[in-house]
């Protein structure tokens, strides 16, 4: 067992590779592999090979038996008919006595079937109704309105927050994107707008990238972008691997899981004590008010 999970920690350490690449004037191409096995594109499935017809030959020997199968049939079936005919009959008589007593078991359950589903329903529709109905008494009882019920659900949720800010950013820093090739060419018939277009399209280029880094883990190859004078054109290529490894998913989504835990199980078991000490309140309050009434 050991060995078993040595082996499945080791392998979960190696990483998913996704090779993405695209372009104005390319198609966009997704690899996606791990440990060599390529996971998407899948390969296509062969088709099966059609089997081949048989020769005119056999064909011809097959119908010509089957025409001395029907021919000698039909003699034998003429001397059936009297036969047949008698024991249609008798059948005939006993199948209409089956189908009476069928059509009168039929319409027996069809009728307790009917009285059964509409009862069903109705109690069905009384239990939600008197749900509903609890529901609002507590409600109103407690004196509860819309802002209320707004603040008691931004407190249950409140707690949430903090570790699934933490462990999501861990998360997106797992991912990395390795060898970004990025190739813009821009270029305007007048060659000063062409120039600051430049300018603008290189400076957003690369505070894009910075913002990335704050997000994910980058490594830039490649970032260009080359300017044309008296031509109208913007065209644009990229490519990149994406890696992540499963451990590193699995880690975070199990701490993630712990810190939920400790936070979910600790509110429930205080709505429980408190219902538990409202009922037993609840029970002492009854039981003086009928002593003090005896």
């Amino acid at each position: 067992m050991l060995i078993i999970i040595a082996v499945i920690v080791i392998l979960l350490h190696f990483s998913v590779t996704v090779y993405v690449k695209g372009g104005t004037d390319t198609d966009l191409v997704i690899r996606a592999k791990y440990l060599g096995f390529t996971l998407y594109p899948r390969p296509e499935k062969k088709k099966k090979k059609k089997r081949k017809k048989k020769d005119k030959d056999d064909e011809e020997d097959i119908l010509d038996e089957a025409l001395e199968e029907t021919q000698s049939g039909e003699s034998d079936e003429d001397e059936d008919i009297s036969v047949s005919e008698e024991k249609d009959e008798v059948t005939d008589i006993e199948e209409e006595h089956e189908d009476h007593s069928e059509d009168t078991a039929e319409e027996k359950t069809e009728e307790e079937i009917s009285e059964d589903k509409p009862a069903d329903k109705n109690e069905e529709k009384r239990k939600k109704k008197e749900k509903k109905e609890k529901n609002k008494k507590e409600k109103k009882e407690k004196g509860e309105g819309k802002l209320d019920e707004l603040k008691r659900k931004w407190e249950f949720i409140k707690p949430y927050i903090p570790p699934a800010w933490k462990y999501s950013k861990k998360l997106l820093k797992a991912i990395r994107l390795d060898d970004i090739k990025i190739n813009i060419v821009t270029g305007k018939e007048d060659a000063a707008e062409s120039a600051t277009f430049y300018g603008k399209l290189q400076a957003a280029l690369f505070n894009t990238l910075n913002f990335l880094a704050m997000i994910f883990t980058l490594n830039v190859k490649e970032a260009n972008v080359r300017c044309v004078f008296n031509e109208k054109r913007l065209d644009a290529e990229g490519e990149t691997t994406v890696r992540v490894r499963p451990s590193t998913v699995i880690a975070i989504a199990f701490c993630l899981l712990w810190c939920a835990g400790k936070i979910f199980i600790p509110y429930k078991l205080k709505q429980y004590f408190a219902k538990r000490k409202a009922k037993k309140e609840a029970k002492k309050k009854t039981a003086i008010t009928t002593e003090e009434t005896a």
